[in-house]
């Protein structure tokens, strides 16, 4: 499965890209939601992460940082990065993107949570998930402060430069920052 997401811009504004470490005891994959509001302890640049845990008051980011593939002894294996089984452990340090009003970002549909309960479809909403790192699929925006709208379905390529395969998405707004 791909694990991608990623805004539909060529250029982030400085302001919206932050750097997040990955909190103790934890793992995540591009496309999840990761809080980052406490810069770490002697640092004016990185940010401490952690999961959703109120989405009435956090605005989490979306991890768009896309690592090499690595095997389990460390190596880079043969041909293109596939995208898929990459995760960032405790430590690691992300790329990260801040939602920004009319912000259009494509989401893997593996992405989301709760996608058996609310089908990805044009006009669903994708909010944070609260105590976890996931988004959620869902009919209203409800008490969120962050949502993006979905206006389409589409379909993400894998397989590095030959596209292997492809993995169902959805195109969205950020319709709530």
């Amino acid at each position: 499965m791909a694990r991608v997401a990623y805004g539909l811009h060529t250029d982030y504004p400085e302001w919206v890209v932050e750097t997040v470490e990955i909190p103790v005891g934890e793992t995540y994959q591009v496309g999840d939601a990761i809080v980052a509001e406490v810069l770490n302890a002697g640092s004016n640049k990185v940010y401490a992460g952690s999961q959703v845990a109120d989405i009435t008051a956090e605005k989490p980011l979306v991890i768009i940082d896309q690592k090499f593939e690595e095997l389990t002894d460390g190596r880079r294996p043969d041909g293109s990065n596939l995208l898929t089984g990459i995760t960032f452990k405790a430590g690691e340090k992300v790329t990260a993107v801040r939602a920004i009003q009319d912000f259009k970002m494509e989401f893997a549909q593996d992405d989301l949570g709760n996608t058996g309960v609310v089908a990805p479809a044009v006009g669903v909403f994708i909010i944070p998930a609260n105590g976890e790192n996931k988004w959620q699929t869902s009919a209203t925006i409800g008490t969120a402060i962050v949502a993006y709208k979905i206006e389409a379905l589409a379909s993400i390529p894998t397989g590095g430069n030959f596209a292997l395969g492809y993995e169902a998405s959805v195109i969205t707004r950020c319709v709530l920052a």
